[in-house]
This record gives structure tokens, C-alpha cells and sequence, in this order.
């Protein structure tokens, strides 16, 4: 695990690297890879990397290059089959110096070119140089776990595995981007390839970008398996038991590391049954760590968590915080996540991630489950709009007006019903409050309404025509929600803490079975995660299957915010230097403050939210990553 960046010439006469923007980019992400530090030249490209050193700790210094030193690569992330890829490649004639998982990169391009992503199993960003070709090639993987944004300034490419070190480098433009803005104020994110600014971009999962012949190009690689059920006949215990196979394969393959690990545990499904997989390949107690809030009083999952670890043998450790006391650093929070998201768990994951990586350098996370086999209410939603055949039709019968009107998860509910399309039907869902068009102001007052739409409609418009409404909001959810919410925070939070987290759900292998399951057997009646929950029977008490589902931390959310909203919201958002005043109206935000504390909503709250860590983004971080 470490954190890479790099300045490529895209045209050498105009602009060559520049080693010190560089070695700021390298500085700026110390916490990705404290262990170890290596920086490659060549003519026309500098690529470096922070190491946090997991596998062959000693002899794991990067960059690597290939037996013929005409092919040199730097990863963020691990190879979980590079022994096997090691074995296959020295029978063919190529010699290793290391046991490091990165080594295999550039001997796997040697040998396959730009296919050799195919034969990774793993979660990566990496960066390649071929000498041979004149040829670099930047590559995220499959599910986006690892993330890396980039550049194209000024006969250069710039990038990088965080956003800040993009500015650090002082090489990128940074105008701000409204649409991508508009898109994070509705979605509570930077959905697909946005950022914030309007000359940089992430490169979206599953892709990769080619620099060659004074100009670069993206080519996606791996395409996100479409809903492609079997047949319900053969029965949700068949689905349940290969999914259970893929999950203990995945398991299996994220336990090799030569530094100690551990699990983030929370007591529900899917990080017990992981642990269930873990426990008996191990010789020692796995090392679990857990977090609770004082104020979630429904929520607090620490004693269920605390039972599942006595369960297993683990060494167990926990920590309780509490909203109204333990006050978060905020601007350190905004920092540390990169760029903006309105997801309040990672306050929680921050401070899970701080307990875990003083016992551990790794641990593995129940992440992903949701989000493949149905785990959530809205997933409820839909798969109920699926086995109804008289519901959506009331819904088009209810007015807009009245849609809007309607309190909460009622309204939401209502106007998933009226939506005419998987895109329309997503952000039903999930969207946040916009603020009226009347309230917005100068960049962002210039955007067309429906910036979130369209981010959304690149995925959507994949999906074959007449698709249900619950494969296609799992479609959607994995590829959007998931990706730039939920990994981006697990990612960021952890690292901060050089701390690395494996999620073998999301294991390429698991997905694309997932997709082969029938909804039925996803979302069973009122019964979410069926098959998984069907699976896990035979390994965990039906008490631990059948617990009712706890966001994490979102139980927490509205007490949170009530003990805050006379503190650091209205600090922040009411503060007379405020820079989202140049496209928000300063009143609607004060009539926002007001109306989300005395109606208690979570949507407005999130909504608020948001636009706090826009801000916090805006007049904190961005500076500090000028000054870097």
C-alpha cells in the first residue's frame, strides 16, 4: 500500500518534469507511505512513491523495473495472486529481485502489453513507464478502490493518488468546476471522473489512460458486469453456496501480508462472516476493532460486535465516542478526505482506522455487501416497485407538487415510484436537497438544473431497456454511491492513519457472481442479502444473520447535528469570509440552518452537510495545499 505520483511530458520541447513538483507531491501523502521513499527519471517522465510496506517489507522498494530495464512501474495497492503470476512468469524465463507484489507489474506488461491488467487480482493504481515504446500508462482498478487523479497541463500530465498533491505541485489549473459542483451539492459527492476542478479529473474504475505520440487517452478496461440472473429454478441455496465459495476464495487471498492485520468489525453480517472465513486459516486471534457512538442509542453496535469477537477467540478492541463532547477536528477531517463528501461515517471510520493502526498495518472490511446483494432500504424499495404491479402507476398519479411535498422517506418512496427511468429512480433515492435555483449565484447560478443527471446518465444508458428497478439501482449504486462516497472515505480515512484496508466483497470475482443472482434471491420480500444471509447459516447464529440492519454512524447523524448546529455549522457556514458565498446565497443558507434544526430532517441536514465540507474544502484545504 502506498501512495504514487508523477509528472509525464506529453511534449519534452515545451515542458520537461519538474523534480520538484514532484518531491512536493511525494510530501504531501507522507501518511500513505511513511515506510519508504523511491523516485524514478527518465527522459520526458519522473514517476514516484510513498511505500507502506506490507509485503517482503526488507526488498519491496519501489519503483520497479522489468529484467531488461526497459519497463519501470510504481503501484498504490496489492496484487493478491502475484505469487502465483511470479511462478508463471519465472517459468517463461523472467528473473525477479523481490518477493514485493509491484515487481510482477512490469514484467506482466513486458509479456502481455496493455492486457496485462487482465491477470491482476487485487486493488491498485499504477503507473508505468515503457522506454520501448515512449509509452506511459496510468491504470486504476476494476472497483475503484484505490484512487488516482491526474492533469493534462502545459505539455505535461500531472498525477497523483490525492487531490492535494495535485495543487502541491503548483503545476495544474484550478479553476473550479460548477457542474462537478452542482453534481456534489445534489449527490453528496464527486461522482465518476469530477473534482472540484475543472482541469483535473479522477480516472474512473475500471480504466486506464494512455500517454503516447504527444497526446493521451482513456480506454476502459473492465466493464462492470450487467444484470445477467440465472435461473431462479435452481434455487437460492445454489446461489448462496457459490457465493459463499467466491467470498471464502476472496478471504483467502487478502490474508498474505508479512506485517500484523486485523478486521474492522461491526457485529452485523458481513463483517462477522468475513471474520467467520478468517478465523480458522489463522493460528493466532484475529485482531478486531470497533467503534459506537454514546449518542445511538438503536445504534450502537459495539456490544453486538463485542459478542461476535468473544464468539471467535479475537483480541478485541473499541472505542466509544461521543457527538456532543468528543468534538471533531473538522478542517483535519476535510483534509485528510481529499475532496468533499457529505457521508458523516467517516468522522466514525477516522477514528475506527486511529484504534486499528495502533495494533495493525492492515486490516479487512466487510464493505461492499450492501451494495452488491441489496442491503438497503431503498434496495427494499425497489425490489417492492418490482413486484408491483399497481404502485407505480399511483405513483404517476400523485402530482409533482405533492411528491415534493410529502415528509422524509414517504416523499422519497413517492417519487421513486413516478420516476421513468433507472437514473431518475436513483436519485429519487439518494439525492440531496438542492437549494432553489434563486439561491444560486455567479458559476454555479450559470449551470443548467440537473448536473446530477447527467453524471448519472453516462451509467445508466448501459443498461438494457425494461431493466427492474432493484439490478438496476445496484448497477448504479455500485458504480457511483459506492466508488466516490463510500471507498473514497474508507481510502482517504485510513490512510491518514497509513493504515491499509482489503475488502474481499468487492473482489472482482464476487461481483460478477453477484451479478449472476436472481433479484428474488437478493432481496427476498422484506428480507435483504437473502443468499448471503442463507449462506452464512451454517457459520454464524441466526441472531447475528438476521440483526436488523445499522447504518453506520447515520443513526447518529441527526443527534450529532442537533448538538452541533450552534456550533461548527453555523461557524463555518455563517463566517463573513466564506467562499461559498460567491455562488450560494448567504440567507438560503441561514433559512436552510434554521429549518433543518426545527424539522429534525436527515435529507436537509445532509444537505447542510455538504455544503460544510464544500466550505471547510474551499477556505481551509485548498491554502494549505497551495503553501505544501
Amino acid at each position: 500500500m502506498c501512495g504514487i505520483c508523477g509528472v509525464i511530458a506529453t511534449d519534452r520541447a515545451l515542458a520537461p518534469p519538474d523534480e520538484a513538483a514532484v518531491l512536493r507531491m511525494s510530501s504531501a501523502m507522507v501518511h500513505r507511505g511513511p515506510d519508504d521513499h523511491g523516485l524514478f527519471r527518465a527522459d520526458g517522465v519522473m514517476l514516484a512513491a510513498r511505500r507502506l510496506s506490507i509485503i517482503d517489507v526488507q526488498g519491496g522498494h519501489q519503483p520497479f523495473s522489468d529484467d531488461t530495464g526497459q519497463v519501470t512501474a510504481v503501484q498504490n495497492g496489492e496484487i493478491y495472486n502475484h505469487e502465483e503470476l511470479r511462478r508463471q512468469l519465472e517459468g517463461v524465463g523472467h528473473r525477479f529481485t523481490s518477493r514485493c507484489d509491484t515487481e510482477v507489474i512490469p514484467h506482466l506488461y513486458r509479456r502481455y502489453g496493455l492486457d496485462f491488467t487482465d491477470r491482476l487480482r487485487g486493488m491498485f493504481a499504477i503507473a508505468l513507464w515503457d522506454a520501448e515504446r515512449d509509452r506511459a500508462v496510468l491504470v486504476r482498478d476494476r472497483m475503484g478502490v484505490k484512487p488516482l487523479y491526474y492533469a493534462r497541463t502545459g505539455g505535461r500530465l500531472v498525477f497523483a493518488s490525492e487531490l492535494k498533491c495535485i495543487v502541491s505541485s503548483r503545476l495544474a489549473p484550478l479553476d473550479l468546476d460548477f457542474e462537478a459542483i452542482s453534481a456534489y451539492l445534489e449527490l453528496g459527492f464527486f461522482p465518476g471522473s469530477l473534482t472540484p476542478f475543472a482541469g483535473v479529473s479522477k480516472l474512473p474504475a475500471g480504466r486506464r489512460l494512455i500517454v503516447e505520440n504527444n497526446d493521451h487517452r482513456v480506454e476502459q478496461w473492465w466493464d462492470y458486469p450487467l444484470p445477467a440472473p440465472g435461473p431462479v429454478g435452481a434455487g437460492v441455496q445454489h446461489y448462496a453456496e457459490g457465493l459463499l465459495e467466491q467470498l471464502d476464495e476472496a478471504v483467502r487471498l487478502r490474508l498474505m501480508s508479512d506485517v500484523p492485520f486485523g478486521l474492522m468489525l461491526s457485529g452485523g453480517l458481513d463483517s462477522s462472516l468475513v471474520l467467520a472465513l478468517m478465523a480458522p486459516r489463522l493460528d493466532n486471534p484475529v485482531k478486531t476493532f470497533s467503534v459506537g457512538f454514546k449518542e445511538d442509542e438503536h445504534g450502537n453496535e459495539l456490544p453486538a460486535a463485542r459478542r461476535v469477537a468473544q464468539m471467535f477467540g479475537c483480541e478485541h478492541h473499541e472505542v466509544e465516542l461521543s457527538m456532543s463532547t468528543d468534538v471533531p477536528d473538522f478542517p483535519g477531517l476535510a483534509w485528510h478526505l481529499d475532496e468533499p463528501t457529505a457521508d458523516l461515517s467517516a468522522l466514525g471510520f477516522y477514528s475506527l482506522s486511529g484504534v486499528a493502526a495502533q495494533e495493525v498495518k492492515m486490516t479487512l472490511s466487510g464493505q461492499g455487501a450492501d451494495e452488491l446483494l441489496g442491503g438497503y432500504r431503498k434496495h427494499r424499495v425497489a425490489a417492492f416497485i418490482d413486484r408491483s404491479l399497481v404502485l407505480p402507476r399511483l405513483g404517476g398519479l400523485v402530482g409533482d407538487r405533492v411528491a415534493e411535498a410529502l415528509p422524509g422517506n414517504w416523499g422519497r418512496i413517492v417519487q421513486s415510484l413516478r420516476a421513468g427511468d433507472p437514473g431518475a429512480r436513483v436519485l429519487a433515492m439518494s439525492a440531496l436537497p438542492a437549494f432553489g435555483r434563486e439561491s444560486l449565484t455567479g458559476g454555479l447560478g450559470a449551470v443548467p438544473p440537473g448536473a446530477a443527471r447527467r453524471a448519472v446518465e453516462p451509467y445508466a444508458r448501459n443498461l438494457p431497456p425494461m431493466v427492474d428497478a432493484l439490478p438496476a439501482t445496484l448497477y448504479l449504486d455500485a458504480q457511483l454511491a459506492l466508488v466516490d462516497s463510500m471507498l473514497h472515505y474508507f481510502d482517504s480515512m485510513s490512510m491518514a492513519h497509513s493504515l491499509e484496508v482489503r475488502v474481499p466483497f468487492l473482489d472482482h470475482k464476487v461481483v460478477e457472481f453477484c451479478a449472476t443472482i436472481p433479484s428474488r434471491y437478493k432481496v427476498h420480500g422484506s428480507v435483504t442479502k437473502y443468499a448471503l444471509k442463507v449462506a452464512a447459516g451454517g457459520l454464524l447464529p441466526a441472531d447475528v444473520i438476521n440483526r436488523k440492519k445499522v447504518g453506520f454512524f447515520r443513526q447518529a447523524t441527526g443527534a450529532w447535528f442537533q448538538s452541533q448546529v450552534a456550533g461548527v455549522l453555523p461557524e463555518v457556514l455563517l463566517d463573513p469570509g466564506a467562499r461559498y458565498t460567491e455562488f450560494v446565497d448567504r440567507s438560503a443558507v441561514e433559512e436552510a440552518l434554521r429549518s433543518a434544526h426545527a424539522s429534525r430532517d436527515e435529507s436537509a441536514q445532509r444537505g447542510l452537510i455538504a455544503l460544510l465540507m464544500l466550505e471547510l474544502w474551499l477556505s481551509r484545504c485548498l491554502p494549505r495545499a497551495l503553501a505544501a
